[in-house]
């Protein structure tokens, strides 16, 4: 949602609603979002530059369903796609919000936006979801999103350069409250977000057959849109580089002094095998900021280390042998295991490994074993 204001005061709620609405809250993670913006052509914010009309046109010569130029509508049609195809439901919102809020550019004049959202809860309780709203929120340029983790307090999370809260910023905006309406209603600050009562939860099961065809089509696509848009983050490698080495972090559910980390292991951890989607070119994960490391990564793990020759790595960023140029797809960009595995196969002829980003971890991966000693 773009520039919500930090001040999330409460949640209205009519009693026949309530129950339905308050255990979804309590019993999974829930989020709100919208693919809507007030200046839609205005990219100067956004990490992720959507494809051109051209690209769009030839999408609808090809049968893949999309409208000619870039809209709200469809936007949102793709936003709802993606979150049915992963099992999420969603309930409509429709609200306003203050679009450059707080911005001190003269060309960014604050103004009411008018727009359709989405109430999204994580009925399998998938441990991505949030991450994977961070994504959207990113990928259609919003200033934020609102997550709000089950039975906790929700927060604002920023997802683009604006002013308010800024990019991966977060802030808490308060737990949420029943009151008496005939509506949902969320209230951020002076800004109404309705959901009506009668509103059922969708879900992909829900969707006629041919809608979940369309529905996985287009997710496939957008899924496509954030791998690439997290490959060609902002982190640069150098950073990370001293004396011509780079230090990687690797946890292992095992209690040893050098263990071997080895690519064949690869996809069979839960927060891997989204990777495995990607790709299913073996390879091995390192971390090189710790700072960044996933809660459902590290508990109960060994922290390991290696030292590893800097040049040995290829820095898909900055792409110094063009070989993602050379590999991207004209019409559909890098797809899971096409683009990606070409992409990972030519890289590993001439390098061990790669250095890129997702959009909030900085990641090294490798092709080949390596010996790691443990972190005391």
């Amino acid at each position: 949602m773009n520039n919500i204001n930090k001040n999330w005061k409460e949640f209205l709620i009519n009693e026949a609603g309530l129950n339905k609405i308050r255990q979804d809250m309590l019993d999974h993670d829930t989020a709100f979002i919208t693919a809507f913006r007030g200046d839609i052509d205005d990219k100067s914010m956004c990490l992720y530059i959507p494809p051109s009309e051209e690209e769009l046109s030839e999408r609808d010569k090809m049968g893949k369903n999309h409208g000619r130029g870039e809209s709200n509508k469809r936007n949102n049609k793709e936003l709802s796609a993606f979150l049915l195809s992963q099992g999420y439901g969603i309930k409509n919102i429709q609200g306003s919000y203050i679009e450059n809020f707080k911005s001190i550019d003269p060309k960014k004049i604050p103004r009411e936006v008018k727009e359709a959202s989405f109430f999204v809860v994580n009925l399998n309780d998938d441990p991505e979801f949030s991450q994977e709203i961070i994504d959207l929120g990113k990928r259609y340029c919003q200033d934020s999103v609102i997550i709000a983790p089950k039975g906790e307090e929700g927060y604002i999370y920023g997802t683009n350069r604006g002013k308010y809260p800024g990019l991966d910023q977060q802030e808490t905006v308060g737990k949420f409250a029943g009151g008496e309406t005939g509506e949902f209603m969320s209230r951020i600050k002076s800004r109404p977000f309705v959901m009506k009562e009668d509103e059922e939860i969708e879900t992909y099961e829900g969707l006629p057959g041919k809608q979940r065809q369309a529905a996985k089509l287009i997710a496939k696509r957008v899924d496509k849109e954030i791998n690439e848009m997290n490959m060609l983050g902002e982190a640069d490698l150098q950073d990370y580089s001293k004396g011509g080495n780079i230090t990687l972090y690797h946890y292992a559910p095992v209690d040893a002094d050098e263990i071997e980390v080895d690519p064949s292991r690869f996809g069979k951890q839960s927060y891997s095998r989204r990777e495995k989607e990607k790709s299913s070119y073996p390879r091995s994960f390192f971390y090189v900021n710790l700072d960044q490391a996933e809660n459902q990564v590290t508990p109960g793990k060994t922290l390991f280390s290696l030292e590893f020759p800097t040049n040995m790595l290829y820095n898909i960023k900055e792409d110094p042998d063009g070989l993602v140029d050379t590999i991207r797809h004209p019409t559909y960009g890098f797809r899971n295991d096409v683009e990606w595995t070409e992409l990972f196969e030519t890289i590993s002829k001439d390098y061990s490994g790669a250095y890129y980003s997702t959009t909030s971890i900085d990641i090294v991966v490798l092709f080949e074993p390596v010996k790691a000693n443990k972190v005391e």
